[in-house]
């Protein structure tokens, strides 16, 4: 554990938050926090424990990470919450030598950085959480790890699949789904997919509330989701209202549906329908393959 043990320095923490231009009102948040985990022999063994996970083990365990929600079930209780947003920072030198395995141009460079910066305030400064989710840290986990690119609108990770190798399609928030951009994305994928990963002709899938067929029921068939939606051959999968809570009004959890708000045609269709008691599944899509 002595690689480790070097990593948790103050002058790493310093070292991480330049390297992603992080806002540094949080810098004395994360002392605080380095701190207290330093001083306790249990909160230590359990820091390093996950760090491990997160950026050395196989997906197969780091995967099974998405299912926890409780930040005691996943280090010891009563850790600091803010280590999660702890874990992100200290894993800039891990990022830095993968982006540099797997050659990432400038570009790609510039945009895991600024995704990662993302997973570390988004929580922060949009939902005022007092730290960031696991679900959070283990996004930018994904980018540290070289396990997603980023090309126009689109992202793509690599993934395997009882041996099969595939890629996913993740659609980034807050930017409109235009239908050109995700075309112009799909087209120009396949090149960059090869060179960072490796591999050629892959099957594309993308399980997301967008394809789901409950949403595609109440919107016009000439908007963005509905054309992105014709692009897959979709069956339906589990029910997703969480992330229709969490993507189409920026709520964790809600317990009256009548509250939601209206501000956009989407919200307003979807909250009648979920008033009327219709539960919304996830779609499972894979790629047609005249789409790329």
């Amino acid at each position: 554990m002595e690689k480790y043990d070097r990593m948790i320095n103050i002058e790493e923490l310093d070292k991480g938050f330049d390297y992603y231009n992080l806002n540094y009102k949080y810098k004395y948040r994360c002392y605080k926090c380095l701190k207290e985990i330093s001083k306790n022999d249990k909160f230590i063994s359990s820091f390093k424990k996950v760090f491990k996970q997160l950026n050395y083990d196989d997906f197969n365990s780091l995967n099974k990470c998405w299912n926890i929600k409780n930040i005691d079930e996943m280090f010891c209780e009563n850790i600091d919450p803010f280590v999660t947003n702890l874990l992100i920072i200290l894993s800039y030198n891990n990022h830095e030598k993968n982006m540099k395995k797997n050659k990432l141009n400038d570009k790609q460079v510039l945009i895991h950085k600024k995704r990662v910066k993302e997973c570390f305030e988004n929580d922060l400064i949009k939902r005022k959480y007092n730290s960031i989710r696991i679900s959070q840290m283990l996004w930018a986990i994904y980018f540290i790890r070289v396990k997603i690119i980023e090309i126009g609108r689109l992202q793509y990770e690599y993934f395997e699949d009882e041996g099969k190798q595939l890629i996913k399609i993740h659609i980034p928030s807050g930017e409109i789904l235009a239908y050109d951009k995700v075309l112009d994305s799909l087209k120009k994928s396949g090149g960059e997919i090869k060179k960072i990963f490796n591999i050629n002709d892959v099957d594309y899938v993308c399980n997301s509330w967008l394809l789901s067929n409950e949403v595609n029921n109440i919107i016009s068939i000439n908007c963005n989701i509905n054309k992105f939606y014709k692009l897959f051959n979709v069956i339906e999968g589990e029910e997703c209202i969480d992330d229709i809570l969490n993507f189409v009004y920026s709520l964790t959890e809600c317990n009256d549906y009548g509250i939601l708000s209206e501000e956009t045609s989407l919200q307003k269709n979807i909250k009648e329908q979920l008033i009327n008691g219709v539960t919304f599944k996830l779609g499972k899509g894979v790629l047609k393959k005249e789409a790329i």
